[in-house]
């Protein structure tokens, strides 16, 4: 009888997502800027969709199994790679840039809302190595929620500060 974890290779996946969001928890600026505010009412249920399917984006792939065996997953790992280098580079000009808000939203290299946008590509090509349709399904909704909330406080932080150049 031999017995195996629940657990997957897929766990790295989470990691690897998640590592830039827990320096950010733990080394604050000088300055502790102050949290996005919540979502606009109109906003609120969406919010709401996009705090379920992330924990399954971020779960799921956990108790996936990571596989490199045919052209499809190599393809899926090239640009999961791709999507989390540019991911990194998002949050590296962030800490760099003096942890300015702005600097969240602000288009990189010609695509908008980098950190919004990479972390779903990194997910859903993921879900091709992982084999995990369940996961492809949570990330879909999540892309769909969080590039919405993304966009809308990217809106705000513009408007506030042409606010306070007046």
């Amino acid at each position: 009888m031999t017995l195996e974890s629940p657990l997957g290779t897929g766990w790295w996946v989470t990691v690897a997502l998640l590592a830039p969001n827990v320096l950010w928890a733990l080394f604050p600026g000088r300055v502790r800027r102050a949290a996005p505010e919540a979502a606009p009412r109109r906003l609120a249920w969406v919010a709401g969709v996009e705090w379920v399917s992330r924990l399954a984006a971020i779960v799921l792939p956990v108790f996936s199994r990571y596989q490199l065996r045919s052209t499809g997953e190599m393809a899926a790992s090239c640009a999961m790679a791709l999507s989390l280098s540019f991911y990194y580079t998002g949050w590296l000009r962030y800490f760099l840039g003096g942890r300015e808000p702005v600097l969240l939203y602000q288009t990189l290299l010609g695509i908008p809302l980098p950190l919004a946008v990479s972390p779903v590509v990194f997910l859903l090509a993921a879900s091709i190595a992982l084999h995990s349709p369940a996961l492809a399904c949570a990330t879909a909704v999540f892309g769909a929620a969080h590039l919405t909330l993304a966009s809308a406080e990217r809106e705000r932080l513009l408007s506030a500060s042409r606010l306070a150049e007046r």
